[in-house]
C-alpha cells in the first residue's frame, strides 16, 4: 500500500486535516515536521483510525477520503462519513453491544470506477443492490471476501505503527511452535507485535536474525550478542515463576561483562532501536510504517544509523514519520519534508519547496527554523 492522498475530518473533535498529497514525495519516506501540538500525531492517529474502520469499528463523527495504490499499481479510493453523536472516539452502549453509530455515506472506487456505494441503509455493489447489511460497519469490512474488495482490506491491514516501548511478556513457546513450518513471508504478515516476530525469526530464520543483530551492533558497538530465552528463577516476580519455561525474553551481552542484560533492564534507546530495526526487516512487503516522534529515547548514535536505514531501505515500504527535533530534520533532506501548520482546528500540510527554501540541506534547515509557518505553526482565529 502506498498512500497517495488523504483528507480527514473529525466532527466530534472539530479537527480537520486538509488534503495531503504524498505523490510528490521524493521517495517512500515522508517526514512530518512542525512544532509540538501542531497536529503531527493526530495525522498518524487519523491513518490508524482508517485501519480500524476498515476492520469494522465505527468511529464517531469521522469523515474521510483516502486514495492509495497497491503493490501491483492498482489505485483505489475510499471515502465515507459516520454520524456524529457529540462525543469523540468509539462509543459503546452500557451493555457493550455493537456501537450504534451509523455510516451516513460511503464510496469505493477502483481505477476511478465506482465499485460500491452506500447512502444511509441502501448499499450497491457493482451496480447491484445488496441485501440489508450492517449500517455500523464499513463496506471494506462487510465485503472483504469479495474479489475486488479484498485488496482494499489487505492494504489497510498493512498499516503498522511501530510501538518500540511495548515490552509485554507474551512471547510464548507455545505460540512459536504454531509457526514451525511457516515461511518468512507468513511471519512478516502475521498480526503480532514486533517482539513476537523477532522471536520467530530468532528460532526459525537465524540468518535474518543475524542481519538484525549486526545492524543493532553497528549502533551499539559495546554489544557482542543478542538472544531470546526463558528467564532464570529469581529474575521475575513470584507470580511469574511458574511460567519461566513458557515465556521468552530478549537478552543482550555487552563486551567485558559476564552477565546478560535481561529485557526489563535494557535501556529505552537500545530497546527502541532493536524494535525499529526489526520493523524494517519483519514488516510485510507493501506496508505503511508509521513512527511518531522518531527521536524519543534515541541518542545521536541511534538516530544516525536508523535514519540511514530509512533512507536506504530497498523494500516496498512507505514510511510516514514525525519529528520536531532539529538534528533529525537537518539529517533528512528537505525533499522528504512536509511542513505541518494549524489554524484553530484546521491542519494544513505543505511541501518544503512551497516555501522556496535553500537548495543545500543546511541552508534549507536554517531557513526552516526561521520560517514563520514553522516557528509559529499554531495560529488562532
Amino acid at each position: 500500500m502506498k498512500i497517495k492522498t488523504i483528507k480527514y475530518y473529525n466532527k466530534a473533535l472539530d479537527w480537520r486535516l486538509n488534503p495531503v498529497d504524498f505523490t510528490n514525495s521524493f521517495s517512500n519516506l515522508t517526514l512530518l515536521v512542525g512544532v509540538s501540538g501542531v497536529g503531527k500525531t493526530q495525522i498518524i492517529k487519523s491513518i490508524l483510525n482508517l485501519n480500524r474502520i476498515a476492520n469494522g469499528e465505527p468511529w464517531n463523527g469521522v469523515q474521510w477520503d483516502i486514495t492509495f495504490e497497491t503493490l501491483d499499481r492498482v489505485e483505489f479510493r475510499w471515502k465515507g462519513e459516520f454520524e456524529s453523536k457529540g462525543l469523540a472516539g468509539e462509543i459503546r452502549d452500557v451493555n457493550d453491544e455493537e456501537p450504534k453509530i451509523r455510516i451516513i455515506n460511503e464510496y469505493l472506487y477502483k481505477q476511478g470506477n465506482e465499485l460500491a456505494k452506500r447512502n444511509n441503509d441502501k448499499i450497491e455493489f457493482k451496480n447491484q443492490t445488496t441485501p440489508k447489511l450492517s449500517p455500523f460497519k464499513s463496506l471494506v469490512d462487510i465485503l472483504s471476501e469479495e474479489e475486488d474488495i479484498a485488496p482494499i482490506k489487505e492494504s489497510f491491514d498493512k498499516i503498522i505503527q511501530l510501538d518500540p516501548e511495548n515490552r509485554i511478556y507474551t512471547v510464548t513457546t507455545a505460540l512459536l511452535n504454531q509457526f514451525e513450518n511457516s515461511s518468512l513471508e507468513t511471519i512478516q504478515k502475521i498480526n503480532q507485535p514486533g517482539l513476537i516476530k523477532l522471536a520467530l525469526v530468532y528460532k526459525y530464520f537465524p540468518d535474518v536474525f543475524q542481519k538484525i543483530k549486526k545492524r543493532f551492533i553497528d549502533i551499539f558497538t559495546q554489544v557482542e550478542d543478542i538472544k531470546l530465552e526463558p528467564e532464570r528463577p529469581g529474575n521475575l516476580p513470584i507470580s511469574f515463576e511458574n511460567l519461566l519455561n513458557e515465556f521468552l525474553f530478549i537478552k543482550i551481552k555487552e563486551k567485558g561483562i559476564n552477565k546478560w542484560i535481561s529485557q526489563p533492564n535494557i535501556s529505552s534507546g537500545m530497546f527502541k532501536s532493536l524494535m525499529q530495526i526489526s520493523g524494517l526487516y519483519l514488516s510485510p512487503e507493501d506496508s505503511v510504517i508509521l513512527i511518531d516522534e522518531f527521536e524519543n529515547s534515541l541518542g545521536v548514535n541511534c538516530i544516525d544509523v536508523l535514519t540511514e536505514d530509512l533512507l536506504a531501505q530497498n523494500r516496498n515500504l512507505q514510511f510516514i514519520i514525525t519529528s520536531h527535533h532539529p538534528y533529525i530534520i537537518n539529517n533528512i533532506g528537505m525533499e522528504h519534508w512536509k511542513i505541518v501548520t494549524r489554524r484553530g482546528g484546521v491542519v494544513t500540510v505543505k511541501n518544503a519547496k512551497d516555501f522556496n527554501l535553500g537548495k543545500s540541506r543546511h541552508q534549507a534547515f536554517i531557513q526552516l527554523l526561521n520560517l514563520e509557518a514553522y516557528s509559529e505553526g499554531i495560529a488562532v482565529e
